[in-house]
């Protein structure tokens, strides 16, 4: 692995979204929808969805509006109008388009069904008739981002699509965990400039939104005795992730950088090793090596797992990611990192995901705090997993259990969560 293979990895997983990365896309294919068919009136709009998406999108609040319903999020981004802005389309609502979206589903007919499709968990496609007979058909697979078919009056937009994956495949796919820790020991980060900016970006936010709070949860509140315990540190991480994540799912304008998929997957990723390397008062260097190390562990944990998850993806890397980093900073060897990750897995490996949700803000949260206890379990008592279950003694072998689980054997569970919730 190079800063090359790293850059790679950069452009196909982090992402700029506004809200919940779900009702994003529900926006996002509303509004290239209406943009393809210019500034006709419309007639009647109908979305078909794959339950997984379904599920992670019907009940979080659309931004602006905070509170949920995919007709609205529907409704808003025919108003907005603005497909280039993608997964972050809902930045640029104002109060007036807020209040013409009940006026709006008033004069349209809105069909909204999920179904199964076997073989992919995310597919959307949008059927938009003008009142003139014009017809817009667009079709989202795969990738939240990656639109692979615009037609008018079946005339194929080629200006509004993507070549098919072309933009959201990821080419390279980690084989080892070894090969991170390499990368990470090296410390050649030359053309990762981004990544560090939007740590910071996610960070900076967190602890904003903390003090519009009124919170005393940032560092500066720490008593230096409380610096040296780590359940004490797991405890304000919390309220770091808790209140950006929560902002995004109740429906707040807030703009996050997501990590494979999930924007709270990117603050769980991103504002942990910043939180962490101001609290040990680290260096540039050192502060890099944490971001870089947490941002591949959670990639290689969500590259075994479908796109949308079964189990909490989110949960999942995240408390992977907090317990490695946690591990390292503590002056864990390589083995100890990756017994912090096969800690934490052998506690949470049956995570479930019952749909995206303003809970969601306790999961990643929680993960992140577990993930912190792993690191210092692995560290300072020699925590090791018998390899028995579902947890190797190889942690490559334990991330693709998760996989597995999470891809094939749960596979069908979906249905089942999709009519409890």
């Amino acid at each position: 692995m190079d800063s090359k293979i790293v850059k790679e990895l950069l452009n196909t997983n982090i992402t700029k979204t506004m809200g919940c990365t779900d009702i994003g896309v529900v926006g996002y294919i509303a509004s290239l929808g209406a943009y393809a068919l210019k500034d006709s009136k419309i007639r009647n709009v109908e979305l078909v969805m794959s339950e997984e998406l379904y599920k992670n999108s019907v009940n979080v609040g659309v931004p602006g509006l905070k509170k949920s319903g995919l007709d609205k999020a529907l409704a808003l981004g025919i108003l907005l109008k603005k497909p280039d802005k993608k997964l972050s389309v809902f930045e640029s609502v104002t109060n007036d388009d807020i209040d013409k979206i009940e006026e709006l589903l008033a004069d349209i007919d809105v069909t909204i069904s999920h179904k199964k499709f076997d073989d992919t968990v995310l597919y959307e496609e949008l059927t938009i008739t003008s009142c003139k007979g014009d017809t817009v058909n667009i079709v989202i697979k795969d990738f939240y981002d990656n639109v692979v078919s615009v037609k008018r009056n079946g005339e194929i937009l080629e200006d509004l699509q993507k070549d098919q994956l072309l933009q959201g495949i990821q080419k390279y796919k980690i084989t080892s965990y070894d090969e991170i820790l390499d990368y990470v020991e090296e410390g050649n980060f030359n053309g990762l400039e981004g990544l560090f900016d939007i740590a910071d970006f996610q960070y900076e936010n967190a602890r904003t939104e903390i003090k519009n709070e009124g919170g005393d949860f940032l560092i500066e509140d720490l008593r230096e005795s409380q610096k040296e315990c780590l359940y004490d540190l797991s405890n304000f991480l919390r309220k770091h992730i808790t209140v950006p994540s929560r902002k995004r799912m109740v429906g707040d304008i807030y703009t996050v950088y997501g990590v494979a998929g999930s924007g709270n997957l990117g603050i769980g990723t991103l504002v942990t090793p910043k939180f962490l390397a101001q609290a040990f008062d680290l260096s540039d260097i050192e502060t890099r090596r944490l971001v870089v190390l947490s941002f591949l562990t959670s990639v290689y944990v969500k590259q075994e797992m479908s796109v949308v998850t079964v189990l909490c993806g989110t949960g999942h890397a995240t408390g992977c990611s907090s317990a490695a980093v946690t591990a390292f900073i503590k002056g864990g060897d390589r083995q100890q990192i990756k017994q912090a990750i096969n800690t934490y897995l052998a506690t949470s490996m049956g995570f479930i995901c019952d749909g995206a949700k303003l809970s969601c803000v306790h999961k990643v949260s929680f993960a992140a705090m577990n993930g912190m206890i792993s690191g210092k379990m692995a560290v300072e008592y020699d925590n090791v997993c018998d390899g028995t279950g579902l947890n190797k003694l190889d942690v490559d072998q334990t991330i693709k259990n998760l996989g597995k689980l999470n891809n094939e054997i749960m596979n069908s569970a979906n249905k089942g969560i999709i009519e409890l919730i």
